[in-house]
Formats: C-alpha cells, structure tokens, sequence
C-alpha cells in the first residue's frame, strides 16, 4: 500500500504536466473550432485546408469533396475519397493549416507557381509521394487538392495499418474510434499496460535476484539497502523503456503516436528522479547514523535535514522544467519570462525568499540545534525542527511555537544548549542583631561547602557581603558548576540550598525578613499616652 502511494505521489507531477499535451489529442476538452482569419485570404491554401477539414470533421462529405480535383470518372466516389483523405491525414500527418501560406497566389518562393505542397508521403511502393493543393481559375480563384493527390488517396488508404491486421479483423474493429485510433489499436493499448507491467515486474525480479547474490559477497550493507529502494523506480523506468517498442506495434496516427512517446519519456523521467530522491533520503539517514556513532547526533538532526530538504526541492524544481521541455512547453521562453518578470516574484515572494535565506544563515552559523533549549525575543523553548521556512519550539507548556527563519535570524538568540557549565547565584539575607564575627565564620562555610563539591568549578566561588538593606545584611553567593544537564543542576541547587541554611543555623544566626522598626518618641512633659484596652 505503501508503495502504491508512493507511485502515486510519483504520477502525480507526470499528471499535471501531461495535461496541455492531452489537450492537443482532445483529452477533457472541446476540439477547437476552426475560424479564418480576417488576414487570411478566403481564396489562399491554408483558408482551403482548413475549409476541408471543417467539413470533414462535420462528416459533411460532399462539402469535403468540393476542394479535391476528382477526374469526371470517379465523380461518384468523390465523397468516399474525401472522407479516405481524411483518414490518411489523420493517421499519418499531423498537419497545421498555419504553415500555408494565407495569399491568393500561395508560396511563389519555392518556385511552384501553381501549388503549393502541403506534405510528404510514403506510398505503397516505398517512394515518397506529395500532398498538394494547386490553383484552380475561376471565377473566383480557388485552391483543391490536385489531381495527382486524388490518385494517390486509394494506395495511401490501403496501406493504412498493419496489412496483417487489416487482412484478419472484422471491419468494426477496423473502424476509428476517439482521436482518430482505430477500435483495434485501442483494445491494443488496453493490452499493453498488463503486458508492460508485468515485463517490468518479470525484469526486476531477475536483476534483483542477479544484483542481490553480488551484494550478498560484500561486507557493507549499502548496496542491499540500495536494492530495496530502488525497486520501485527500476520497475518503472523498465516498463517506460519497453513501451516504446510495445506502442510502436499498434502504428498509432502521429498524435497519438506523439503523445504516448511523450508519456513514456515522462515516465522513465519520473523514474529517473524517483530513484534519485530515494538515494538522497538514504544518503540522509547514513549520515545521520554515522552522525549518532561519531557523537554529533544533534548537529546532523539539524544540518542533514535541511541539506536534504533543500536537495529534495531543488531536484523538483529541474523534475519540473525537464517534464515541462518532454511536454513541448516553451522552458527557454518560460526561464526568459521568469528573468523578464525576477522583479516582480521577487516582490511578491519576498518574505518566501526571506525565510529561505534565514534559515540559511541559522545553518551556516550553528545557532542552535535540535535539542537545544533556546531563548529567541519572546519565544523560549526546545527546537524541534529546523525547516526550510520555520523552526518549531516545543515551550514549557508543551505547546508548539513556530517562528520563520527570515525573522528568527534577526532575533537576539540565547542558546542554553551551549553552556559548558551552569551559574549558582543567590541572595542570603541576615538579621542586624548578628555579630560581625558570625557573618565572617558563616561566610567562610558557605564557601567551604561549595568549593567541597565535586562538580564544583574551582576557579571562581564568590561569597561576600554586599548590601546594608532595610532590613538585613546581605550574602552574594556566586559559583559555576560544571555540568550542562539542567536536572543534574536542580539536584545539585537544591542539594546547596539546604546546606546554606544548616550553615546559617549552626551560626547562631537568623534569616532575615522584610519588616520596619517603629521608634515612638515622647517629648518631656507629655508623660505616656493612655493605651486602649
């Protein structure tokens, strides 16, 4: 199931892109309606192909029949040989009315004042044949397929088709169904899909199995990786490889033929680019396995998966442009517009282009990793991941907090990953009735007990007395302990914490706390003041 998905998600681009080239054939859409030009001459060659197939396409035959130069014998199977001709323009040429030249007199600069060659033909006996309009008087001056055209028509209809085919399958079959396909060549391409998916299957069953004994006699396991994933994409390109001899079978009109060869070339494309992303992804979870054995498993969770975002998009991005070329859109007229109008995306995907270069700089300057716990403006939290448009904070609370790179780049970023150790600091406060000598002995085991601690960072312990407030003497204990794990330092302060107040006890000393002394002043003569009950 997985893997159908992924084939899916595979056809998907091939499905977009394939659209326009379906809307030549028809595919989901209303065959265009010929009009002529107003600068196109009604008396021209290309004003007399397109009034022909106007009416051959509305089945109007006698219509037809007017612009062929039937000899006066065949008069009668004028309308059987207008309707021939259109066959064979269908199932041979692919034939545009706008190539023809749109004047009364036709092309005079090839040198043929008299008609004009609309194409070439192979005829029955190998020998290439003309399709010609020629000019006939009037009035009023009008073009027709020449004579020598109208003979040709029967030989070219006859050889229509696989003569083996023609011979043996009844006349319905042999009758053309949608987009100018014969009924059989139809039902041939019904046949063909199974055939090729299971040539394709039959294929990489064998490679699988002849690679795989190879792969079994080495000592890394890469390449058995290799072949699992690759499986898929090999099965593909290998039934887009044989459906080009397959469909060629068929003799599809140049359309159809067109299209299918387009089709397979897409596939075999999408392949091509399907295996190239499987290999990026393994490439990704090597490195980040070689990574983890290393020990720098935190900087390949953020490097490796952007580097192979970015690889993954920008191989998209020339999937795209190739199918689009394979489809027959304009990519040098569509990257020239794209240069012509850069000011213009660049204005309206400003803050897209943004965040892609911010993410950009995070990575190139290592602010944090995943797994950090960072302070960035008035986000805290642990990254979690670090993509190519934001980066996403797991909070305190448990929430997710997503912040574009363009502006986290310009935040002022406080990474607590990058400690290499965590600060002690606080405040003890002591009543004024302690003795100077007991502040000295209680200052001297507060430092004692800290730098008796093995996690301790010897080269700076500070204890000292700071401040006369209003209501104490005022201990600033600072100190580093060498550990970066913040619940070992939980332990290790609350482990403190409690040792200061055992040292403050057995000092004889008291914690002091936020209080006023009121002193009532009585002047002589006034005696005391009465005292309610």
């Amino acid at each position: 199931m997985l893997r159908m998905r992924s084939l899916r998600r595979a056809l998907l681009p091939l499905v977009l892109v394939a659209s326009p080239a379906a809307a030549q054939l028809g595919f989901g859409s209303r065959p265009p309606q010929d009009s002529v030009p107003t600068a196109v001459s009604p008396a021209s060659p290309r004003a007399a192909l397109q009034a022909f197939l106007r009416h051959a396409n509305a089945a109007d035959w006698d219509g037809a029949a007017e612009f062929l130069a039937v000899p006066t014998a065949q008069r009668e199977r004028a309308p059987l040989l207008a309707r021939r001709l259109k066959t064979v323009i269908d199932q041979r040429l692919a034939l545009d009315a706008n190539t023809l030249s749109p004047l009364v007199s036709g092309d005079t600069l090839d040198g043929d004042l008299t008609g004009d060659k609309v194409a070439d033909l192979l005829g029955p006996t190998g020998r290439e044949e003309s399709l010609r309009l020629v000019r006939v008087g009037g009035p009023p001056v009008r073009w027709v397929f020449s004579q020598a055209t109208v003979n040709h028509v029967d030989g070219w209809f006859e050889a229509l088709g696989n003569p083996w085919v023609r011979e043996r399958l009844p006349a319905t079959l042999m009758g053309e169904g949608p987009f100018n396909v014969y009924w059989w060549q139809w039902i041939g391409l019904g046949l063909a899909i199974p055939v090729l998916v299971l040539l394709a299957w039959g294929l990489g069953a064998l490679l699988r199995t002849l690679l795989g004994r190879i792969a079994r006699r080495t000592v890394t396991d890469w390449d058995d990786v290799l072949l699992e994933h690759l499986r898929g994409p090999f099965r593909l390109w290998a039934a887009a490889l044989a459906g080009g001899p397959v469909f060629a079978l068929l003799e599809l009109n140049p359309r159809a033929n067109a299209f299918v060869a387009a089709l397979t070339r897409g596939l075999a494309l999408i392949a091509i680019f399907w295996a190239l992303l499987r290999l990026i992804r393994i490439a990704q979870t090597r490195l980040q396995n070689a990574a983890w054995e290393t020990g720098q498993g935190a900087q390949a969770r953020t490097l490796v998966p952007l580097l192979g975002n970015f690889l993954r998009v920008t191989l998209a991005i020339i999937a795209l442009l190739v199918a689009l070329a394979q489809f027959g859109y304009p990519v040098g007229t569509l990257l020239a517009g794209l240069g012509i109008g850069g000011i213009a995306v660049a204005l309206a995907a400003q803050k897209t282009v943004e965040h892609l270069f911010g993410s950009v700089s995070l990575a190139a300057d290592k602010a944090f990793r995943v797994g950090d716990w960072v302070r960035a403006g008035t986000t805290e939290g642990e990254v979690q991941r670090i993509g190519l448009r934001s980066t996403s904070f797991r909070t305190i609370d448990r929430t997710v907090v997503r912040v574009p790179n363009g502006r986290l780049a310009d935040e002022r970023i406080e990474t607590f990953g990058e400690r290499d150790r965590i600060l002690l600091r606080t405040d003890i406060d002591l009543t004024y009735d302690t003795a100077p000598e007991q502040i000295q002995r209680i200052r001297d085991a507060l430092e004692e007990a800290l730098r008796a601690h093995p996690k301790i960072w010897p080269d700076a312990v500070r204890v000292h007395v700071v401040a006369f407030t209003d209501s104490a003497v005022r201990l600033n204990v600072v100190s580093w302990f060498q550990t970066t794990d913040w619940t070992e330092f939980l332990q290790i302060r609350h482990d403190m914490l409690l040792q200061f107040m055992r040292i403050v006890g057995e000092g004889g000393a008291h914690f002091a706390f936020p209080s006023r002394t009121v002193y009532h002043v009585t002047q002589p003569g006034q005696g005391t003041p009465p005292v309610d009950g």
